[in-house]
């Protein structure tokens, strides 16, 4: 099963000599077990309930626009592969993004604008 690949991860963490950023530390107090992967930002990923942490989430969008030559979307970067690339986008929204207290961060707003279609 997927998930016993993680959990072993988890079981006995190993780092690389590059010290945990604040992103990382945060992703591991939210129970989310490292990966190593030499393709990862750092060597590593963390995953959560077959979750990836996002660190930054414009970097990742600007990486992937890079590889796929188009915008990725919220809903993409969150569906599970092969519609999607399985990132957290909830956690990341939650915890990393910069706390705002203008109104597009307010999730009543977020609302909104996916109901809007835009006409031309």
């Amino acid at each position: 099963m997927l998930n016993n690949k993680y959990q072993q991860n988890c079981d006995s963490l190993k780092s690389y000599s590059i010290p945990y950023t604040s992103s990382e530390v945060l992703a591991i107090s939210l129970g989310y077990c490292e990966v190593l992967d030499h393709n990862a930002y750092n060597g590593r990923y963390f995953i959560l309930n077959g979750k990836k942490w996002i660190h930054n989430i414009e970097a990742l969008r600007r990486k992937l626009k890079d590889q796929y030559c188009r915008y990725i979307t919220d809903e993409e970067l969150e569906a599970y592969a092969p519609e999607g690339f399985g990132y957290d986008v909830q956690a990341y929204y939650e915890y990393v993004a910069p706390k705002r207290t203008h109104l597009t961060n307010r999730k009543d707003f977020k609302s909104l604008i996916r109901q809007m279609r835009v006409m031309h």
